[in-house]
């Protein structure tokens, strides 16, 4: 049975808002590879949600609200907000993320987020400087 790459996509959302993490990271290609703003930052399935721990740790009630979602092909993008509470507060955090879906798999991901409002959220970066 062919499974759209776009409902992998919408799949893989409902399972991090269940903190399904089995189904979530059995979404993954196990050479999976992870880009954050253009730089290779995961690569591997067992090392992504091992790498990946440290969010759930930091933001326990973490969840998505999707926005936008559409595909072409093997290609899906996703304009998403990251909510959750973490160690400074709750936060909302917008991400844009680029899927590459193959055998109803995800390969690759691209994700573009604000690197210094992410590590905020997750109690690792310095406090934001006033204007």
């Amino acid at each position: 049975m062919h499974v759209k790459p776009v409902d992998v996509v919408r799949k893989l959302g409902q399972a991090w808002n269940k903190h399904d993490l089995d189904t979530v990271y059995g979404l993954l290609h196990e050479d999976y590879r992870e880009h954050v703003n253009g730089k290779l930052v995961k690569q591997g399935r067992d090392a992504t949600r091992a790498a990946d721990q440290a969010i759930y740790d930091a933001v326990p009630d973490y969840r998505r609200e999707v926005d936008q979602l559409f595909g072409e092909g093997e290609s899906v993008a996703s304009l998403w907000r990251f909510l959750g509470t973490g160690p400074d507060g709750a936060f909302e955090l917008p991400l844009g993320c680029f899927y590459k879906i193959r055998d109803g798999l995800i390969v690759e991901c691209w994700i573009h987020v604000d690197s210094g409002d992410f590590a905020r959220a997750l109690g690792m970066g310095a406090p934001e400087k006033a204007p």
